[in-house]
């Protein structure tokens, strides 16, 4: 099966972004964009190309980093029994999905669905199959 189906990112509302996320959490391991962090065994901080390629998609870092969440962990998703990208760093990645179009959400509820677009550009930058 193939990371990118659509059937992996159409989801129900209690779980619509985990999915999707902890596929990239994988996966920004395995391009080492993400390294331990100093606090405990869950947390993770950015290696220098993993900040360059947040950057390229927006993500202003700086202000990431300020913000009085966590700034990227993984967290256990209650329903999947998986790990996907929590935190900060997270959600300023699903905000610039949004932004630029690759997962729309669904007006009644949490539920996520990759575009088009938004399957060619996680192949691209991620390496994701669609």
């Amino acid at each position: 099966m193939n990371a990118l189906q659509s059937h992996d990112y159409v989801h129900r509302p209690i779980n619509g972004v985990d999915h999707c996320r902890d596929v990239i959490l994988d996966r920004f391991k395995a391009l080492k964009w993400l390294s331990a962090g100093s606090a405990a065994g869950n947390a993770y901080d950015l290696t220098d190309a993993g900040a360059k390629a947040f950057e390229a998609l927006g993500v202003d870092l700086n202000a990431t980093r300020t913000l009085r969440r966590r700034f990227a962990f993984a967290c256990l998703d209650w329903i999947e029994r998986r790990p996907h990208i929590g935190g900060a760093l997270g959600a300023a990645l699903l905000n610039a999905a949004l932004r630029r179009k690759w997962v729309v959400q669904d007006l009644d509820s949490r539920a996520l669905s990759v575009t088009g677009i938004g399957r060619r550009e996680m192949l691209t930058r991620f390496g994701l199959q669609g």
